[in-house]
């Protein structure tokens, strides 16, 4: 399973040289992000009391091609794999006005207990991840 999400590019996301700056994507990737992990029932605004949850490890990009002020970027999540205590969801971001893909990345998140240790992902969680799995090599889009 995919999510899209269309983000609308601001002027504040530009940068001295006109395009938007490299941080702002990481913003864009997390938009997606919550939505994706909310369409899978992982999260909710606002958090249900006592809710457990993950905490970001790493997180990458490749940057395609430039975007600017004001472009609209298609951004698109999906759950590249389901591990013990972590989970590894993949990002492409496209420019909606020529389909150019713009930037690529991933991002790790490891579940957490209530001290903020890893700890294994809930079954239910699990279950969710998993049958998000979007088959390996197939296009990102839905």
């Amino acid at each position: 399973m995919v999510t899209t999400v269309e983000l609308d590019v601001r002027s504040t996301d530009i940068d001295g040289d006109g395009i938007v700056n490299n941080a702002v994507y990481f913003v864009y990737f997390e938009q997606v992000r919550l939505v994706h992990l909310m369409r899978l029932g992982i999260i909710q605004r606002p958090r249900r009391p006592g809710e457990r949850n993950f905490t970001l490890a790493a997180t990458e990009a490749s940057f395609l091609a430039p975007l600017t002020f004001p472009d609209t970027v298609i951004a698109s999540a999906w759950t590249a794999r389901v591990g013990n205590t972590s989970f590894v969801l993949g990002y492409e971001l496209v420019r909606k006005s020529d389909g150019v893909p713009v930037a690529r990345g991933s991002s790790v998140q490891v579940w957490l207990d209530a001290g903020g240790r890893p700890t294994p992902l809930p079954p239910l969680i699990r279950q969710a991840l998993a049958a998000s799995l979007r088959p390996e090599g197939s296009p990102p889009a839905e």
